[in-house]
């Protein structure tokens, strides 16, 4: 009598300790998602900021350029960067916590012999492979899903391609405006883009080398995005 009691006191304490783990978790994992909004509103409002700044100084002032080729392609790939680790921040918390309602069903299968529905299921519901729309699609369709189907995608894409595509562009612009603030001379005019290709080299250098590690940057944070499971 008294082992069922202390057998009973100890699957007590570990379901209260398991619990206690698991809203932590919740908490961390809503957390993640509160902190990726604000990193995405504030990284708007400062890049807003910038360009609203750059728009009254256009044609006017080298500093446009700074603004457009440095500062706000640096500031975009800060944005996804710090914004990628509170994804997989909240990608860890999701997969751990669906190990925890693994071994609670686990342990309530033993302890009852029998199999019963999950009592806390939500990162397993997440996880499940979809349904085939019909009993044909399913016979043309592997059951075995594979790493892809695990992958958290749409609008967490989106937003990748988003400040990526507004970093790309950005330097462009950069570009655009120092074409503009070439004073090329009337003898010249026919060859402008030629004169300003030779005047301005240095800095065209040094910008297409920023467009072409803003490229390569991109390209990383979507690959190291993809590596990200729900």
């Amino acid at each position: 009598m008294e082992n069922n009691k202390g057998k009973t006191e100890y699957h007590l304490k570990w379901f209260d300790m398991v619990m206690q783990e698991y809203n932590l978790l919740r908490n961390e994992s809503a957390d993640s998602l509160k902190n990726q909004k604000s990193i995405i509103n504030y990284g708007l409002a400062a890049i807003g900021v910038l360009i609203a700044f750059s728009v009254s100084l256009w044609g006017k002032e080298k500093i446009v350029e700074i603004i457009y080729v440095i500062f706000i392609p640096f500031l975009c790939n800060l944005i996804i960067l710090i914004w990628n680790g509170e994804v997989r921040r909240m990608s860890r918390a999701g997969q751990y916590i669906k190990r925890i309602e693994d071994k609670v069903l686990q342990e309530f299968s033993k302890e009852t012999n029998i199999s019963i529905p999950a009592a806390l299921e939500w990162e397993t519901f997440l996880r499940k492979p979809k349904l085939p729309e019909t009993p044909e699609k399913a016979k043309t369709k592997k059951a075995v899903r594979t790493h892809k189907d695990n992958k958290i995608k749409s609008n967490y894409i989106a937003i990748i391609i988003m400040f990526g595509g507004l970093s790309i562009f950005s330097i462009i612009l950069g570009t655009v405006h120092n074409y503009g603030m070439t004073n090329i001379p009337a003898s010249m005019q026919a060859a402008g883009l030629m004169y300003w290709l030779k005047t301005e080299y240095v800095p065209l250098i040094l910008y297409a080398l920023i467009f072409a590690a803003d490229i390569f940057l991109f390209i990383y944070h979507y690959r190291y995005f993809q590596k990200v499971k729900k």
